[in-house]
């Protein structure tokens, strides 16, 4: 009699521990994934010396201010903004994360700071530090996630870019 008892509980106790692992690595492999969309991003290389090689362009229509510029790669799916020749801020137009509602990122990613937009109080960003250096705000539009934006922390808060 017991015997019965104990193995269907058995069941549930594995299943109930394969939701949980199943969670954690989902959470670890959309981490890892914001994180190799990152460092395919070349943040803090030389902008010149990319260009020349034929990696990297200003975007045409544009100047540079103030030693600022706005660039892209060569497959025009990464956008740039270039402080003083270094890539200091990418924007991936094919991001995993775009797209995805408010409470589906924060399921995803843990540790986002609210950033309040200076000049729309319906804006906002959702920002993720990686370390002392580097990390990713999410621009919220309409509860969703509208663009990903990689970058030195620095420059990260620069929201109208060049000016």
């Amino acid at each position: 009699m017991y015997k019965l008892c104990i193995f269907p509980l058995f069941f549930i106790l594995i299943a109930c521990n394969v939701k949980e692992e199943t969670k954690i690595v989902d959470n670890n492999y959309l981490l890892n994934s914001l994180l190799s969309e990152f460092k395919n991003m070349d943040i803090g290389e030389d902008y010149i010396k990319l260009e020349k090689e034929g990696l990297v362009k200003q975007v045409d229509d544009t100047e540079i201010i103030d030693n600022c510029l706005y660039a892209e790669n060569k497959d025009e799916n990464i956008s740039y903004l270039v402080f003083d020749n270094k890539l200091s801020t990418a924007s991936y137009q094919k991001s995993a994360f775009k797209g995805l509602s408010v409470e589906d990122l924060k399921s995803k990613v843990k540790d986002l700071s609210f950033v309040k937009s200076a000049y729309d109080e319906n804006t906002y960003y959702l920002q993720h530090q990686f370390d002392n250096n580097n990390g990713v705000k999410f621009y919220i539009v309409e509860n969703r996630v509208a663009e990903v934006t990689y970058g030195t922390l620095d420059k990260l808060k620069y929201q109208e870019g060049c000016s």
